[in-house]
């Protein structure tokens, strides 16, 4: 379908690692594009970040998803 473009997120880590809430902060300008970033991320596991050495929530803001036919 020859699209291309960068997509940046919003992503909300559980303090278990499990992604809670994903937004779209910025549009490659494809629906099928955003909408697979964003589907994918929804999938993953994280290490959550700490305060104080215990596992917190925390938001990941501006993920950049680039992309590009090769």
């Amino acid at each position: 379908m020859g699209d291309e473009g960068e997509v940046r997120l919003d992503v909300l880590i559980g303090a278990d690692g499990s992604v809670k809430e994903v937004r779209l902060s910025a549009s490659s300008g494809s629906p099928l594009l955003d909408e697979a970033a964003m589907r994918t991320v929804r999938t993953w596991r994280f290490k959550p970040a700490t305060a104080n050495g215990v596992p917190v929530e925390a938001w990941y803001r501006g993920w950049r998803w680039i992309f590009r036919l090769r």
